[in-house]
């Protein structure tokens, strides 16, 4: 009787992690030989916020903010700057969204490449857990990551960047499903 009960969790256990699918996160740049438009993001539900002013930002033209609902339901932010082709997003674009993303990315006046609504990138230091208020109040960079396909610099939050960069992923898959079909 042990013995069997051994092997039927075993077989239960193999069952359960051979499910669940294993996540391959993008490339940090990619040329998708397309350029995009707020318009394909809108197709896979970006919900607008701000279209931002961008005559300090260099090579954009134009840039967004706005949020993503996920599978659960839970809204991501985003903020998407397009460039005219994928050389001057990666040339003149990865600057910007190093200054700004990552452990260490500049949230302030002075040391932000780009100040326009700085605010928007910004987070409480922990993530709200229902137990306890939203964090200590310390503002941290909301977005982890970044990554360059096609024509546009996608910012994606995130607590981590491994968290950001799949959130990344997951908007670049449905994009490119979307083109596709």
């Amino acid at each position: 009787m042990k013995k069997i009960i051994i092997i039927l969790t075993l077989a239960i256990t193999l069952t359960s992690c051979a499910s669940e699918p294993e996540f391959i996160p993008i490339e940090k740049i990619t040329d998708s030989n397309k350029n995009y438009t707020i318009g394909d993001f809108k197709e896979i539900k970006f919900k607008q916020s701000v279209e931002y002013d961008i005559k300090d930002l260099p090579g954009v033209i134009s840039a967004y903010y706005g949020f993503i609902k996920n599978n659960l339901g839970k809204p991501k932010d985003y903020e998407i700057r397009f460039y005219s082709s994928h050389e001057d997003a990666v040339n003149v674009g990865v600057k910007y969204a190093e200054n700004i993303t990552g452990k260490e990315g500049c949230i302030k006046k002075d040391c932000s490449l780009w100040t326009k609504n700085l605010k928007h990138r910004q987070q409480v230091s922990e993530p709200f857990t229902g137990k306890s208020a939203a964090g200590n109040g310390i503002p941290i960079p909301k977005y982890q990551t970044y990554i360059i396909h096609g024509n546009f610099v996608l910012l994606c939050s995130g607590y981590n960047e491994e968290e950001a960069l799949k959130a990344c992923t997951i908007i670049i898959e449905d994009l490119d499903a979307k083109s596709s079909s």
